[in-house]
């Protein structure tokens, strides 16, 4: 029996466009890691909505992209924060330049 790990990268990886600089809105999802982006719209359920602007996600707000393995992490004014492929497909982001 192969373990987990081995078994995993045996599945195909899910293609994660790049999200260009230039592009004026992209979904979340889009942006790579080490990224920068500033917030636009947060289009999901009222409850989930809130419970990102209490986390430090909301409409202005600038977010670096940490990781994108399963879901993405965030980096929100220095606190790291996940969140699940549904939710990041609801925010719709504009890259900042480096």
């Amino acid at each position: 029996m192969r373990p987990l790990r081995a078994l995993l990268q045996l599945l195909p990886r899910r293609a994660r466009p790049a999200c260009a600089s230039a592009c004026e809105a992209c979904p979340l999802g889009a942006c790579a890691p080490g990224s920068r982006a500033t917030i636009l719209c947060i289009a999901c359920p009222a409850h989930d909505a809130q419970r990102l602007r209490t986390l430090g996600l909301f409409e202005g707000a600038r977010v670096g992209v940490v990781d994108t393995r399963s879901g993405i992490v965030l980096d929100v004014r220095g606190s790291r924060v996940a969140l699940g492929d549904s939710v990041v497909a609801s925010i719709t982001v504009r890259p900042v330049g480096a």
